[in-house]
């Protein structure tokens, strides 16, 4: 059993507070990922500071929802009223049995004490006593104290996810005579009558870590044609003679940020691949950075460096089965 420390103690490991911890949060992760964050991470952290200033009305309004859907759900870990440890736990999606153990942060000058261990888990209790059946989570593949942690903790990985990007000044990705000339194939845009099939595809090609942490939900838009078709959306499908459909690729576009989701049979050819890819991009602003999200596919990873993207990060997804006994 992890023990806990009252709720606004001094020192140690204790609930997180929305009322009083929030700007501790913010300031903490700010400093934990500040290489990492996004204008979506920086936006979310403002976000939180300027809610810090309403804590007594999130406290009120969380007495209204179910457990791990609070503002700030998780556990901190405090050093002379500073906030120097944290980690959120909190449902994955409404209604589903896999809880989220994300955020987990300590402060430079407080690692290696065993604060992280006793963080996630607190969480990894609070879940199995709120009835969840796994826990999951992302971690840098490069972050080999963390990996070793979770493993310890009963951990094993799922998949993994590969974050590519493309600067301002890539290739152009336009059409070579070479790919146009690949015989028994093509790359057109999806029809709206596919939709069924092309969930059912992306369902057998992704990972379980692009499927637990990057689901794709946009295909039921993106296959709206007219003036209702979502600006900055678009869906290729990669089809044989046969009509068999060997790969997609869909456009998402969030924060202003344009984001592919490439994804293949393994049947296809790198050539075929290597064309999905750069038909895709026809449809990407000029000028713009990109990203792309891969499940670590070797044809995907070739076709996206020749188009101009290196790769920024790649990310573990682990999860822990909660029905088995907690590790000592």
């Amino acid at each position: 059993m992890v023990i806990t420390a009252r709720r606004g103690a001094n020192r140690g490991l204790r609930p997180a507070d929305v009322r009083r911890d929030l700007r501790g949060i913010a300031d903490l992760l700010a400093e934990a990922f500040a290489g990492e964050l996004d204008e979506a991470g920086w936006r979310i952290l403002r976000e939180m500071r300027f809610w810090a200033r309403w804590g007594w009305l999130l406290r009120v309004l969380e007495w209204f929802l179910p457990p791990g859907e609070g503002f700030a759900p998780g556990y901190v870990w405090v050093e002379d009223g500073r906030i120097v440890g944290y980690t959120m736990v909190r449902r994955l999606r409404p209604g589903s049995g896999d809880w989220l153990i994300a955020n987990v942060a300590v402060a430079e000058g407080f690692r290696g004490r065993g604060i992280g261990r006793a963080l996630v888990s607190a969480c990894l209790e609070y879940a199995r006593a709120s009835g969840a059946r796994r826990a999951v989570l992302q971690v840098r593949a490069d972050n080999t104290p963390a990996l070793q942690l979770y493993r310890s903790l009963g951990f094993q990985e799922i998949g993994r996810i590969q974050l590519w990007r493309r600067e301002t000044g890539g290739h152009a990705g336009q059409l070579g005579a070479a790919i146009l000339e690949i015989p028994g194939c093509w790359v057109r845009p999806a029809r709206a009558a596919e939709l069924s099939p092309l969930m059912a595809h992306v369902a057998a090609w992704e990972n379980p870590a692009m499927r637990l942490f990057e689901p794709l939900d946009l295909l039921p838009t993106a296959l709206v044609w007219g003036p209702l078709r979502p600006r900055g959306r678009g869906l290729w499908v990669l089809e044989a003679e046969d009509g068999r459909m060997l790969g997609l690729a869909a456009w998402t576009r969030r924060e202003g940020r344009w984001t592919l989701r490439p994804f293949v049979d393994p049947s296809a050819t790198p050539l075929q691949v290597q064309w999905l890819v750069t038909a895709a991009l026809q449809e990407a602003p000029r000028g713009l950075p990109l990203v792309a999200l891969t499940g670590g596919e070797p044809a995907l990873s070739a076709a996206l460096l020749a188009a101009g993207f290196q790769l920024a990060r790649t990310l573990i997804g682990m999860g822990c089965d909660l029905s088995a006994a907690s590790p000592r």
